[in-house]
């Protein structure tokens, strides 16, 4: 229970600081507080997505912090739909808008919405602006130890094969 409550606390502080460094710059364009963050950009022929992994702050338990990931997506894009086999992920908007796809159904989203997105369900974006949000995964969509990408297509083997 006690982890549970760190992951919660831990999730608040973060969106929290982020949405409002964001507010007051009003331009996503201008975040320097991921600047230090390491980050890989994934590409494949019609996506282009920015994970922060943010492991490497210090926690309690670095297994919480393993599991968090600010995701950029880009405006006016569409982010095909997509599962992951092993990881179940609590996503926050921090900032951006468009619709979400879960399961075939169409969730409109704006900063301060969450949604859960079960393991082995597809879902997708359709962006409207740049997008930001904090993904908890449990397992991490990431595997710390080989970096494989828990990311699969309904016609394709896996992300890599893009």
């Amino acid at each position: 229970m006690e982890n549970k409550s760190n992951l919660h606390n831990l999730f608040i502080k973060i969106s929290t600081r982020a949405r409002n460094y964001l507010k007051i710059n009003n331009d996503i364009q201008r975040y320097h507080i991921f600047n230090g963050i390491p980050h890989q950009r994934i590409t494949s022929k019609k996506e282009i997505f920015d994970l922060y992994q943010l492991g490497i702050f210090s926690s309690s338990d670095q297994k919480i912090a393993e599991n968090l990931e600010l995701v950029e997506l880009q405006p006016n894009a569409n982010y095909r739909p997509h599962y992951h086999k092993n990881s179940t992920a609590t996503i926050y908007i921090i900032l951006g808008s468009g619709e979400f796809i879960l399961n075939e159904k169409h969730i409109i989203y704006n900063p301060g919405k969450r949604i859960l997105i079960p393991a082995g369900i597809m879902h997708g974006f359709q962006t409207k602006t740049r997008t930001l949000f904090l993904s908890i995964q449990s397992p991490p969509i990431i595997d710390p130890q080989n970096k494989h990408i828990d990311i699969h297509y309904e016609k394709e083997n896996s992300y890599e094969e893009n």
